[in-house]
C-alpha cells in the first residue's frame, strides 16, 4: 500500500514537472513570437512613415511644377496678348498707309481727269496721219499701232517724201499746237514738233523713224 502510494506521487511528482516544462517552453516561445511580431511592426510602421515622407515630398514637387507651368502658361498668355497688340498696330499702320496712298492716287486721278477727257475728246476729233521717215513702211506701222494704244485714231500711213529723218518729227496744222506738244511728249526721246507749212486735210502728220 505504502509502494503503491510512493508509485502514485512519484507518477504525479513527473508529470506536473514535465507539464510546468512543457508549458514554459510553449510560453517562452510565445513570448518571442510576440517580440518578434512587435520588432516587425515597428519596423512597418517605420517604413511606412518614410513613404508618408516620400509621397508628401512628391506632393509638394508636384504642387510646385503645377505652379511653375500655371505661370509659364500666365506669362504665355501676356507675350501671345502682347504680340497680337503689336501685330493689330502693324495691321492698323498698314490699312491707314494703304487708306492716304488710296487717297492720294484718287485725288492725283480726280486732278488729272478733266486733262484726260479733254484730251480723249480732242483725240476722237483729230485726223492723224503716220509716215515713215527712214524709208521703210514697218516703222509707219509701228508707229501707228504705238499711238492707237494711246487712244489716238489713224486715218492713214504712208512713206514720207524723203528717208533722211533722224528723230520722230510730228507736224502739226493751225491751231493744234498743244495737240502735238502733248503728243511729243508722250512718245518721248528726241520727238520734236513743227507747224505744217503746207495744206493738209490731217491736223497731225506723225514721221517715225522706229
Amino acid at each position: 500500500m505504502y509502494i503503491r502510494a510512493l508509485c502514485i506521487f512519484t507518477l504525479v511528482f513527473c508529470l506536473t514537472t514535465s507539464g510546468c516544462s512543457t508549458l514554459g517552453f510553449f510560453d517562452k516561445s510565445s513570448k518571442d513570437d510576440v517580440e518578434r511580431s512587435k520588432a516587425s511592426i515597428a519596423h512597418l510602421n517605420d517604413q511606412l512613415a518614410d513613404l508618408n515622407k516620400e509621397l508628401d515630398a512628391l506632393k509638394k514637387e508636384v504642387q510646385e511644377l503645377k505652379e511653375e507651368a500655371q505661370m509659364e502658361e500666365e506669362e504665355a498668355g501676356t507675350e501671345e496678348g502682347s504680340l497680337t497688340g503689336q501685330a493689330g498696330t502693324v495691321t492698323e499702320k498698314q490699312i491707314q498707309e494703304e487708306v492716304i496712298e488710296s487717297k492720294t492716287e484718287k485725288k492725283k486721278t480726280t486732278e488729272e481727269q478733266p486733262a484726260i477727257q479733254g484730251k480723249e475728246v480732242d483725240l476722237k476729233t483729230l485726223k492723224v496721219k503716220v509716215l515713215s521717215g527712214n524709208g521703210k513702211l514697218s516703222s509707219a506701222r509701228e508707229m501707228s499701232k504705238k499711238l492707237i494704244r494711246m487712244g489716238y485714231k489713224i486715218e492713214d500711213i504712208d512713206l514720207a517724201p524723203r528717208k533722211d529723218f533722224t528723230v520722230n518729227t510730228i507736224y502739226f496744222a493751225s491751231n493744234y499746237q498743244k495737240e502735238a506738244q502733248h503728243l511729243a511728249a508722250r512718245l518721248g526721246g528726241k520727238t520734236i514738233s513743227k507747224p505744217m507749212t503746207w495744206s493738209s486735210n490731217f491736223h497731225i502728220i506723225v514721221v517715225g523713224v522706229q
